[in-house]
């Protein structure tokens, strides 16, 4: 038993030191080569398992990464879900599309409840994976306001999104 959680502590350490918040930015340039658009789309996970789209979310990252991306004197457009290019409109191939996701879960810890948020996301053209760069986590008693997992959904993209759009 010893031997197998010591395996599992060392895959578990090998797997964070090989997904450094570093490296999605560094393969990050090849695909940000284009000017085209940004589509923001957020998702939002209930402790009893409904998933909501977050178009409310997704507006409100919209807002604040449209500034920093002209802060950065890019030309990219950035939308958020709904008004992003469709499938069957010109330009799609060329839209970076954002996932967003926050996952929300009850836990207990020594008899006490906590309130658990993981806030993290997906780029559909593979400039991020889900396990390429390390989540944004909330853990506090009481539940997370929107503003809260605003603020993490923020200091995920200035990790990823922002990190690769910087020049170098």
């Amino acid at each position: 038993m010893k031997l197998a959680r010591s395996a599992a502590w060392l895959l578990l350490i090998s797997d964070l030191q090989l997904s450094s918040p570093g490296t999605p930015a560094a393969n990050a340039t090849m695909v940000l080569g284009g000017l085209g658009p940004v589509c923001i789309s957020v998702s939002d996970l209930a402790e009893n398992g409904d998933l909501e789209t977050r178009n409310d979310l997704a507006k409100r990252v919209r807002d604040v990464v449209r500034i920093k991306v002209e802060e950065l004197r890019s030309a990219r457009t950035v939308r958020a879900e709904p008004d992003c290019i469709r499938p069957n409109q010109p330009g799609f191939d060329n839209q970076l599309m954002l996932e967003l996701s926050v996952k929300r879960q009850k836990i207990k810890v020594k008899d006490r409840d906590w309130n658990l948020v993981i806030v993290g996301g997906v780029s559909a053209d593979g400039l991020f994976a889900d396990r390429a760069v390390q989540p944004i986590v909330i853990l506090q008693e009481d539940s997370a306001s929107d503003d809260g997992v605003m603020d993490a959904l923020l200091a995920f993209l200035d990790r990823t999104l922002m990190a690769a759009l910087r020049p170098r």
